[in-house]
């Protein structure tokens, strides 16, 4: 409040009602920014070994080569950018991988639309990997242009606002529940369910749980992975 001259509440709140620019400031310092890339790997591992393959399957009967995921809450890209690369790893060549990548935060969008990383950040991906799908940039790394691979970063409020879109394979929504009330909760799961193609999966943090209204909309794939699937 002292940096833009308020000095008592009334007055700051009179200042966010005119001015929109401070209300994005306040909501870039407030919200809570961790992540990093294949966080918690065995999700990872998981999404890899069982989750793409099952979908690649899928898509094969309908003779679709293209996969959409939605990486919610994306923070500065790591999430995404990991699903990508697993993806690529997994997934034939000729395949198109889209993935919707979204926050409030736009600060933390601008600099995760540039791809940009210091090493340390990058500890918990293979070298093979890092020369794979990275480029020295500086003292630091750039995510390559990775062929068949669209990363679109887009603000968007989990709490209040409609699913961005539908038809998608997995929507990632990992350790963002814990900051969010019970009906926000419903609210956002039943908007993932819905987002969802049929048999689409969903992945959340390893400390969160479904809220009990809305476990009837998912069946458990790994209990210890914290994934479900879309009854």
């Amino acid at each position: 409040m002292k940096a833009v001259g308020a000095d008592n509440y009334a007055t700051y709140k009179g200042l966010l009602e005119r001015n929109q620019n401070e209300i994005k400031e306040v909501i870039n310092a407030l919200t809570v920014n961790v992540t990093e890339f294949m966080r918690d790997k065995t999700p990872f591992l998981f999404f890899r070994k069982e989750i793409l393959p099952e979908i690649m399957e899928r898509k094969n009967k309908s003779r679709s080569n293209i996969v959409r995921f939605w990486s919610a809450a994306c923070s500065y890209g790591e999430e995404p950018y990991s699903i990508g690369i697993c993806s690529r790893e997994v997934l034939p060549e000729d395949w198109s991988v889209s993935i919707y990548a979204t926050d409030i935060n736009e600060k933390c969008l601008k600099d995760a639309s540039q791809g940009i990383y210091r090493k340390e950040q990058l500890k918990n991906l293979e070298l093979s990997i890092v020369r794979k799908y990275f480029e020295p940039f500086g003292e630091d790394f750039k995510v390559r242009n990775i062929p068949k691979l669209s990363i679109r970063f887009q603000k968007h409020d989990l709490t209040s606002e409609a699913p961005i879109s539908k038809h998608f394979d997995t929507v990632f929504c990992r350790n963002v529940m814990i900051y969010f009330n019970e009906n926000q909760k419903v609210k956002m799961l039943t908007d993932f369910y819905n987002s969802l193609s049929e048999g689409g999966y969903l992945v959340i943090g390893k400390s969160e749980t479904l809220p009990a209204e809305i476990r009837e909309l998912f069946t458990p794939v790994s209990v210890k992975e914290k994934i479900f699937k879309k009854v």
